[in-house]
């Protein structure tokens, strides 16, 4: 067995490119290799900044031989009246590479036809790298591509250097323009000379002692450790930023840090600040003390062992210095404005061309979270609510968010804190923009979620009423996430909200934006936040699709109640007993499929299961009600599954669909008051059960 080896040696691929890049050189490669007849083979893909490589161990010497069963013209055409072959049959023949004695007569659905089994004999495994690999790596597609020397290569980043080795062997290979070798380069300061590969398994080795780590999840460990211990030499700990060191194990080769200091005046300024500006321009993380307060140190990352000229750390310290310095000086400007001067400025940006100004949009925010608190109780003075949706939004225009928008929310909550706003307010405009569809907090305080609300209503009504509805793989503004937060903020705050009443509300509040056939849109609306509301129970909650199904079937009015209504039913939904009332229920909804609920007389009973069935029904109901107003829908569920023993009999005892009219009308009648009850809490027919159709 061989080892095959490549390595495609390019200029510097951008950080975000790196990770797709390996997962799909990993699946092109081992779906090519699989479908010539290579199986169970692992593709390892490798990378730097500068370098994609595979590394493929157990190949063998040649391709396995492959049998092939080729079918060819009917019979009828194959054959002359004499028996004698005919051109068809002889085509066939040629094509297979056989004589025509050796066809053979295949009988199908569609009558006799030629079919011959042709064996395939296997090729040199270095014929088949030297086809697939550059099929595979010419396939492959980025974000943002380059085209270099007269525009006829096409690629991630110009290719300099391709090394390509069975063993000791070279694969010849030619991919854009470069042919392959077994000669690569080192780390371009460590070890910037060529090298020669002796054999595909060196491959690895002989980039590791030239000062190049191939393998991602060693320059992770390598980068945490040195953090850790420049951090611990200061006395301090790592600010947690997970994705800046994911970013920092993509952008270089040679895994390196040094830590720099900051003018600790700097610190002064909102730590999100300090964090972003060290984040968004030199991608350096911060330390911090064991109280979680910001120290005045950076961690830089480098493409080298060492610094030793002291030149990298002090060109870090004043660019940063630099930063830091326009950040307060932005925080200054901004402050001297304060936040009320701001207000009329949100007449200037526009929100949608259709829906005008984004103060158009927050007048119409807060007269939703007005609406809102009154439909739920709030003790919120809607006039604040409504001047506090313009409040929340005017950091857009500040100098700091204008320069990191990222900012947004945060920096207006920590101008309206240093204004002596209350902490309801500031705290709303920090977190109003949270959570970012399912994942995240919700904000912090009533108003907050109010406003939170209020915003993705108003989006989401307003971009559907003007045809911008999501489809596909295509969402351009987001609005799956902005209704998987709507979803998340109600449900977790407890709000017994109709969303779907609120959606009306909201497409109302556009007036004449909402277009002709605001009910339509209304309707659309609805059915997409539905949508919604089920993922939230099968991805957040963690409820079955099919207990998710069911219990909105029943009615999602009251997400708490749902929720808590879901939770119930999927600890009880594969029981016995709720396997049977699935099974009868879809019977119970069969049967009384367009029947009014007319009143049942027992006078009419002709059979003992039918007053069981009316005196059980009744029973359940009245417990059904009180555990529907207590919310304690276990026992709801656990008298329910109490009703499934007593419905089997009736449905084995007792012919419902009788020739007797007033009788089958008095047995649909039972049978829809206890549907009517069940669909108070689910619609037990959406349950997936094993063997339910016998």
């Amino acid at each position: 067995m061989a080892t095959f080896a490549l390595e495609l040696r390019t200029e510097e691929i951008p950080a975000n490119a790196l990770p797709g890049a390996r997962a799909a050189l990993a699946d092109g490669l081992g779906s090519a290799l699989a479908e010539a007849g290579y199986a169970g083979l692992e593709v390892r893909v490798l990378s730097t900044s500068r370098r994609l490589i595979v590394l493929v161990d157990g190949l063998p010497a040649r391709q396995a031989d492959r049998s092939e069963r080729l079918t060819g013209p009917p019979v009828s055409v194959a054959f002359a009246a004499d028996g004698r072959p005919t051109k068809a049959a002889e085509g066939f023949a040629r094509k297979a590479g056989v004589t025509v004695d050796r066809l053979e007569t295949e009988r199908t659905d569609k009558g006799e036809y030629l079919a011959v089994t042709v064996v395939r004999p296997g090729r040199p495994t270095a014929e088949i790298l030297a086809e697939v690999v550059p099929a595979v790596i010419g396939a492959m597609r980025f974000p943002k591509m380059m085209r270099w020397g007269l525009g006829d290569h096409l690629f991630v980043r110009p290719v300099h250097g391709l090394v390509a080795l069975l063993d000791d062997e070279v694969v010849p290979i030619r991919l854009f323009g470069v042919a392959s070798g077994r000669t690569t380069t080192g780390h371009r300061v460590h070890a910037p000379a060529a090298v020669d590969i002796p054999s595909a398994g060196d491959l690895v080795d002989v980039l590791a002692e030239r000062g190049v780590v191939v393998d991602p999840a060693e320059r992770r460990r390598r980068l945490d450790r040195l953090a850790a211990e420049l951090a611990a030499g200061a006395g301090c700990r790592v600010h947690p930023d997970d994705e800046l060191v994911a970013e920092h194990v993509e952008l270089v080769e040679h895994p390196g840090l040094l830590r720099g200091a900051i003018d600790p005046a700097f610190l002064e300024l909102p730590s999100e600040v300090v964090v972003t500006t060290l984040r968004a321009h030199q991608k350096c993380l911060i330390l911090e003390r064991e109280d979680g307060a910001l120290a005045p140190f950076f961690l830089a990352v480098t493409d080298r062992r060492d610094d030793p000229a002291d030149l990298v750390r002090q060109g870090n310290e004043w660019v940063i210095g630099a930063r830091l310095a326009d950040a307060r000086f932005f925080f200054d400007e901004d402050r001297k404005r304060g936040v009320e001067a701001l207000v009329p400025g949100l007449e200037r940006l526009e929100f949608h061309r259709v829906l005008g100004s984004l103060a158009a949009k927050a007048g119409r925010v807060g007269e939703l979270a007005a609406a809102i608190a009154d439909r739920l109780g709030l003790a919120v003075d809607g006039s604040e609510l409504r001047r506090a949706a313009h409040l929340v939004k005017t950091d857009l225009l500040t100098s700091m968010v204008v320069e990191f928008p990222e900012l947004q929310g945060i920096m207006g909550g920590h101008y309206l804190r240093l204004e002596g706003a209350d902490e309801a307010l500031w705290t709303a405009a920090r977190d109003h923009y949270l959570p970012s569809g399912f994942d995240g907090d919700i904000p912090s305080s009533v108003i907050g979620r109010l406003l939170g609300a209020a915003d993705r209503l108003d989006t989401l009504a307003g971009l559907f009423a003007v045809g911008e509805i999501p489809s596909g793989s295509k969402d351009p503004f987001g609005l799956r996430r902005a209704a998987q937060a709507l979803v998340k903020i109600v449900a977790e705050s407890g709000w017994a909200l109709d969303l779907g009443a609120a959606a009306e509300g909201a497409v109302a509040g556009l007036g004449e934006l909402a277009g002709s056939a605001p009910a339509d849109t209304a309707a659309a609306l609805r059915d997409f936040l539905a949508e919604r509301v089920r993922r939230y129970l099968t991805d957040r909650v963690g409820v079955g699709g099919d207990a998710a199904d069911a219990v909105l079937a029943a009615g999602w009015a009251d997400l708490p109640e749902l929720v808590a209504r879901a939770r119930a039913l999927d600890r009880v939904r594969t029981s016995p007993e709720m396997r049977a009332l699935g099974l009868a229920f879809k019977r119970v909804k069969n049967i009384t499929e367009g029947a009014a609920g007319a009143a049942v007389d027992p006078g009419l009973f002709s059979q003992p299961e039918e007053g069981e069935l009316h005196g059980a029904s009744a029973e359940f109901a009245g417990r059904l009600a009180e555990c529907v107003a207590d919310r304690r829908f276990d026992d709801a569920f656990a008298a329910m599954g109490e009703l499934a023993e007593v419905l089997d009999r009736f449905f084995v005892e007792v012919l419902v669909m009788t020739d007797d009219e007033r009788v089958r009308a008095n047995r649909v009648a039972l049978l829809t008051g206890l549907r009517r009850d069940f669909m108070t809490i689910a619609d037990l027919s959406r349950l997936q059960i094993d063997g339910g159709n016998q």
